[in-house]
This record gives C-alpha cells, structure tokens and sequence, in this order.
C-alpha cells in the first residue's frame, strides 16, 4: 500500500540512536502491508514525532532501529522483515538532515537515520504501539526528545 504523504520540515530537537533486534526474540507476523509507507513528491524523509518517539509522517507508527546493523547496511534479512517490515525509500531519495535513504543488498532502498536503518514491528498495529522496544535488547524506539 503505497501513500502520497506530507513531509514535516524539520524535526526539533535532538534525536538519539539507542538500537534494534533479531527474529529469534519475536512471535507473531503482519502480512498486511499496512507499513509500507513512501515518501513525499520531493523526497525526502517522511519522518515526524508522536508521543516523545520518531514515528512514519503518513501512519504514525513508531520507527526502530536494530542494534545489529551497521552504517548503511541492514542485518535483518526477508525472514526478519516479516517482522521487522523495513521503512521503504524511493530509489530518488533525497537526504535531509540527519535523514538518507541505502541501497540494501536486496536492491530496495531503505531510510536511515545518521546512518541507522529505520524499521517498523509488524506487531503494532496502532499508533502509539512501541511494543518492539528492547526486543532481545536489541531493537529501539528512537527518542525524539
């Protein structure tokens, strides 16, 4: 489910990496793809903040990050994404701030923040859900305060 969304300009504030986690911690899948979100007509990160956390401009849903990764390349590979769908980019994104898109070595184009990929947990399914957070210590909320 692809959505035209409305960019937030700036995000304020100072926002904090602490990091993500692996399949083996998880139960449960989402096959709806009611987190694939894209990005706005110029490009760039449809990022904004909900309830003090980094959450998708179009759904509000809260954003991770997975300690596993490293700069600009993800660890969590298609049986992770079932639950832990990847923030998807346009293969034209642009960066912005501390917000660039990667190419992953499956050929798709995943946003990053200061070089973390970005992830959804298939898990919650409204906004405000943050139950991915410190799954097996290693999956995030990223703060946004």
């Amino acid at each position: 489910m692809m959505k035209n969304i409305m960019m937030l300009s700036a995000l304020t504030g100072v926002l904090t990496l602490t990091g993500c986690t692996t399949l083996k911690n998880v139960v449960g899948n989402d096959m709806s793809g009611t987190h694939e979100v894209q990005a706005t007509s110029n490009n760039t990160a449809p990022v904004t903040s909900k309830n003090g956390v980094l959450v998708d401009a179009t759904n509000h849903m809260t954003l991770y990050t997975f300690d596993k990764d490293s700069m600009n390349k993800s660890d969590c590979g298609a049986a992770c994404q079932v639950v832990w769908p990847i923030f998807k980019a346009p293969s034209d994104a642009k960066a912005s701030g501390q917000f660039a898109a990667f190419k992953r070595e499956d050929g798709k184009y995943q946003w990053a923040m200061n070089g973390k990929p970005l992830y959804f947990y298939a898990n919650d399914t409204k906004v405000g859900d943050k139950d991915g957070d410190d799954k097996l210590g290693v999956w995030h909320v990223i703060p946004s305060k």
